[in-house]
């Protein structure tokens, strides 16, 4: 697991870049990559816009104990312990799950997965109708 202190825009751009260099070890796409990369950076960036302090952990996960990575977690902790202020409506369709969770005492923590897809895999031969 990586940590990143997020307090100025150079924090968000070493976490996005560090996020897509684990997303690639993983086997995303280069369409994921990208996709996990800018909801990094978006995230980040809207904890630098709204609060003086946060973080933010990125490592890779898999769906079954003893699998190899199969999916990257991020969480970002906004350290904030007033009302929850971050909204979240642009990225339910960029990840796979999505948890909000807020209490007044250690602030807000957001936390997505995204997951490799496997690709359409047809195993038996493509006929056309009546050639079996």
């Amino acid at each position: 697991m990586e940590i990143f202190q997020i307090q100025e825009k150079s924090d968000a751009i070493q976490a996005r870049h560090r996020g897509r260099e684990i997303a690639k070890t993983i086997g995303f796409s280069l369409v994921d990559q990208t996709v996990i990369a800018y909801t990094i950076s978006e995230l980040a960036l809207k904890l630098l816009s709204i609060s003086a302090k946060g973080h933010m952990t990125i490592r890779p996960v898999s769906l079954y104990k003893g699998d190899s990575a199969s999916g990257i977690e991020v969480r970002l902790f906004d350290h904030f312990k007033g009302p929850n202020r971050i909204h979240l409506q642009w990225m339910e369709k960029m990840t796979d799950s999505m948890e909000l969770s807020h209490d007044q005492m250690r602030g807000t923590m957001i936390t997505f997965h995204k997951w490799v897809h496997a690709p359409l895999r047809i195993d038996s031969p493509i006929c056309a109708a009546g050639e079996e």
